[in-house]
């Protein structure tokens, strides 16, 4: 047998009861397991004590090591570390506090999807306002331009009117026609003028705010950091 060592050293490799050929066969020198490492907490061959990566470890005797194996685990019982209920109680504990974290995040993602379907509403409502606000401008842009093209279109007809009077050889008609030829002569005569007309040549993204002007850009800026995480509440859980 092994005599117990009480030099101490580090360990190089870590083996464990498992690791055996045989029962009772170390797996790397195939010889007899005949002591307890104490410092690594496995079995091992005299080659592995006093050449191989046990060297200077602390031993024991196999039924010393037993013996103290049982009293910790007889000694934990006693404790009452060893009892289901403890270690469900803190079980029990974490995965409550699982269940809180989820509910939290559930909680705060369905505060997102309310606060952009909010602000998309009313984005909408604002997109479709202005679209209203561009078609009545140039609703009533274009009534001016209709209201000059009747003018004129009137005007022209007159001169194709006044044109087939004069080639006629019916004075009585001309006398007949004369108001209206007379008219015609002198809306013909207006000089033509220029109206003014607006299109609209951009739209103004100016973000307005209590007197504090953003272009575009800015507030796309103001966009991409725009809603960040709030305070955070600490919530501690038995582990």
């Amino acid at each position: 047998m092994i005599s117990e060592q009480l030099k101490s050293g580090p360990s190089t490799k870590q083996f464990n009861s498992d690791d055996t050929l045989r029962i009772g066969e170390c797996t790397v020198h195939k010889r007899q397991l005949e002591a307890f490492c104490t410092s690594c907490h496995v079995l091992i061959c005299p080659t592995c004590l006093m050449f191989g990566d046990h060297k200077g470890h602390l031993v024991d005797q196999m039924d010393k090591a037993t013996k103290d194996i049982r009293s910790s685990m007889d000694q934990a019982a006693k404790d009452g570390i060893l009892r289901l209920e403890k270690t469900e109680t803190v079980l029990v504990d974490i995965r409550h506090t699982k269940l809180t974290f989820e509910e939290s995040k559930q909680k705060v993602l369905k505060e997102v999807e309310q606060t952009f379907a909010a602000i998309f509403k009313l984005i909408k409502q604002r997109k479709d306002e202005v679209i209203n606000l561009i078609n009545q401008h140039y609703e009533i842009q274009v009534n001016n331009i209709d209201t000059q093209e009747q003018i004129w279109m009137d005007k022209q007809s007159r001169a194709y009117d006044v044109i087939k009077l004069a080639k006629s050889t019916n004075d009585y008609q001309l006398l007949e026609k004369a108001t209206y030829i007379l008219e015609s002569l002198e809306i013909l005569r207006q000089t033509p003028t220029y109206k003014n007309v607006y299109i609209v040549n951009s739209i103004d993204t100016t973000f307005n705010l209590n007197n504090i002007s953003l272009n575009l850009s800015e507030f796309q800026k103001g966009l991409q950091n725009w809603i960040k995480l709030g305070d955070s509440v600490l919530i501690q859980f038995k582990c």
